[in-house]
């Protein structure tokens, strides 16, 4: 018994030492209260391998953690046995997490580590196992979130984060979350994981979100770029470094800045290329503001977006306009007392000196950032991008600095990227999609990237993914079909997923993309106004036929529509939602949002676990006998029907049911008498008939690869 006494005490000792060791280097700080319930167990995020060392030492009592086999016998995890009891449990054992279940039943305080969203070691597998042990113990759960190891030389993603000798750590222990329902029996199990998903996701994003301008953003990911030897390359097929791409930016700026002002908002013309990418980054550095400009929309409406943003000057390309065949676009912009630069003019003015300093400044790029102007707020504007135009004129959004942060960080707290991925993005950097997930992020976390200038191109995109052995891939609908059709097999070998958004995704897609190619397409939901991704669907949490679930810090309202029984109008805020929208009658004049709020003008159903289902855009409806019908549902009919084609349905006037639906179909077979049979089959409302079927149509498609209904409604008001 003294025995057992003596070794409590020297324990005890141990644990001070320790402690006061940790608090010396790390300046370790638990903030918020600790007040465990009975019956409640820890829940961390895993950060580094002194995680449970910091649990142990700062929290005032003695703690049972489990761990996988695999662990148990490390020389760290038998010095942790010091001042943890530790169980060991094997999550393919069914078994196995009976004695962790027992452990709290008797009022032991019990840490479990789920699996990080990318962090492998020294964790649980999955989130069913520590799912099914919350369920079965009936368990609540204090959460603390553990930042500032992740930065530590003890962290387990230095490919991810930017590594110190001693980083402040601090302990955060946040409000204890129940898991049994009112009728107090446990969620199911199912429920239980996706919950603990959604909370070890808010987490990661806590920890890896720091507002800051986007250049000090470039910088950071320069610092894990240069150390997971990223390479950034395009089209041209001369890859830079991280280094390479960041002297660039500073290279280009010094030019830039003798023709623009600071905070003017500056059109940028270009395709996806490393130009493009250099351009946008060269403006930050100087403390310019992008104007990311569609030069699909046509003279028009790109003047009519230049006087809405305010934009009297315009970076673009020769090689680019003879390619692309826009001398006229040009031409008009020019006559409309619009200065155009075209970047191969400025090889001439760059002299050995200007690349020498901005090499200098690429060593020291944070010394140098703060030496050519003023510090730039978070919140400022970022980037102004312009709506996708499907359903009428364009707007104007500005993002911040911040919105456009904390939706990389968004995504990077779902889905495991590491420095081994490689990006291909073909998507057009004025959608936000293609700029802020298919280029910003993989540039600000240090991970290769490969740049193409068009996604149109079929048959030339499944080769380059192959020869590049891209890993990550970005995509809509009708592109992903279009690849689909003339791949290889081969092609899509080295693809690890593929997130699709912009458009529905048909069931058919994604089926095809597992069957041929032995990937899975994860469908994402998005609005510009959200830089741009709002929910998602990814490895470890999906639902098919869903867009999954709201990304982390996102709040939401479903806003009740008439006519429609199920669901509603979503109405969203976060720290990704814009700063607001551009005033046409005011041009420059940024019209914010309502305490943050954005009305998205989608109509979805949210199930009880989070996930969305979208039921189309509330323009997307017709009114017909007094029912709302979805539009969007008459298109996905058709699309069973005439799969691997395009098909708009669209709405007119009718004298006697209100509205009438018109359906276009790339299908030359496309008739009614098939439609009828297949809403039969699907048990589907009559009211989804089209009252007209045009076959063999040739249905417009915008270079996000959405469909054009503004023209095809013009068209229709002609006929």
């Amino acid at each position: 018994m003294e025995q057992v006494m003596w070794m409590e005490r020297q324990k005890q000792r141990a644990r001070r030492w320790i402690r006061a060791i940790l608090t010396y280097c790390f300046k370790v700080e638990l903030r918020g209260t600790y007040q465990p319930e009975p019956n409640s167990v820890i829940i961390a995020n895993r950060t580094s391998k002194i995680d449970l060392l910091l649990l142990a030492v700062f929290l005032p009592e003695q703690l049972t953690v489990a761990f996988p086999p695999r662990s148990a016998g490390r020389l760290w995890m038998k010095i942790m046995m010091l001042f943890a009891d530790v169980i060991v449990i094997d999550s393919t054992n069914a078994f196995a997490a009976r004695a962790l279940i027992k452990a709290i039943r008797e009022g032991k305080r019990c840490v479990i580590f789920p699996q990080g969203i990318g962090l492998q070691e020294e964790s649980l597998k999955v989130f069913d196992a520590p799912g099914m042990v919350l369920q079965k113990a009936g368990a609540s759960v204090i959460p603390i979130r553990i930042d500032g190891a992740q930065h530590s030389i003890f962290s387990i993603s230095k490919d991810k984060h930017r590594t110190y000798l001693f980083p402040k750590i601090i302990l955060h222990v946040l409000p204890t979350q129940s898991y049994i329902q009112k009728e107090n029996t446990p969620l199911d199990r199912n429920a239980m994981s996706t919950r603990l998903f959604q909370l070890i996701s808010e987490l990661t994003f806590a920890n890896s979100y720091q507002p800051m301008s986007m250049f000090e953003a470039l910088i950071q990911g320069t610092v894990l770029g240069t150390k997971n030897k990223a390479k950034i390359e395009d089209a041209n097929r001369a890859p830079l470094t991280s280094k390479q791409f960041l002297a660039r930016c500073f290279i280009l700026g010094r030019q830039i800045k003798e023709q623009t002002q600071v905070g003017e908002h500056v059109g940028i013309m270009l395709p996806t290329t490393i130009a493009g990418m250099v351009t946008f980054f060269a403006l930050h550095a100087y403390r310019r503001i992008p104007a990311m400009l569609n030069f699909s929309l046509g003279l028009h409406n790109l003047l009519a977006t230049c006087n809405v943003a305010e934009v009297k000057t315009i970076y673009t390309a020769r090689q680019f306009i003879d390619s692309a065949k826009l001398e006229s676009i040009v031409e008009g912009l020019q006559n409309a007392g619009i200065k155009i630069y075209f970047l191969e003019d400025f090889k001439s003015s760059i002299n050995l000196g200007h690349k020498l300093s901005g090499i200098f400044k690429g060593m020291f790029p944070s010394r140098a950032y703060k030496l050519i102007g003023d510090p730039v707020s978070p919140e400022e504007p970022g980037v102004i991008l312009f709506t996708s135009g499907s359903e009428g004129l364009p707007k104007g959004v500005v993002l911040t600095h911040s919105n456009l942060l904390a939706n990389c960080c968004q995504l990077t707290s779902r889905v495991d990227f590491s420095s081994h991925d490689k990006f291909f993005n073909a998507l057009p950097i004025f959608h936000c999609f293609g700029l802020t997930t298919g280029s910003i992020l993989p540039l600000i976390q240090g991970i290769s990237c490969f740049y193409y200038p068009s996604p149109l191109h079929y048959k030339i995109i499944p080769g380059l993914i192959y020869q590049t052995g891209a890993t990550i891939m970005l995509g809509t609908d009708t592109f992903l079909t279009g690849y689909a059709r003339v791949a290889e097999r081969h092609d899509f070998s080295s693809v690890r997923y593929i997130f699709a958004g912009a458009e529905k995704v048909k069931p058919e897609t994604i089926r095809h993309w597992i069957d041929a190619f032995g990937v899975k397409v994860y469908e994402g939901y998005g609005a510009t106004e959200a830089a741009p991704v709002i929910s998602m669907n990814c490895p470890l949490a999906s639902i098919p036929g869903s867009v999954g679930m709201l990304l982390p810090s996102m709040e939401s309202r479903i806003q009740p529509v008439d006519g429609i029984a199920e669901g509603g109008r979503l109405i969203l805020r976060g720290p990704n939602v814009m700063k607001g929208y551009l005033s046409s009658e005011k041009p420059g004049t940024i019209i914010a949002t309502e305490d943050g709020w954005h009305d998205t003008g989608d109509i979805v159903t949210m199930n009880e676990e989070g996930f969305i289902t979208i039921a189309g855009r509330a323009k997307r409806f017709a009114k017909i006998a007094g029912e709302m019908v979805s539009l969007t549902a008459v298109e996905g009919v058709a699309a069973s029907i005439w799969p691997e084609l395009l098909h708009a349905a669209v709405s007119k006037k009718s004298p006697k049911k209100g509205e009438q639906i018109i359906l276009y179909s790339e299908a030359e077979s496309a008739d009614k008498v098939s439609f009828v049979k297949r809403i039969k089959e699907l048990n589907y409302s009559e009211l989804l008939i089209p009252h007209q079927i045009v076959p063999g149509s040739k249905i417009p498609v915008l270079p996000s690869g959405k469909i054009d209904y503004v023209t095809i409604e013009n068209e229709l008001i002609q006929a």
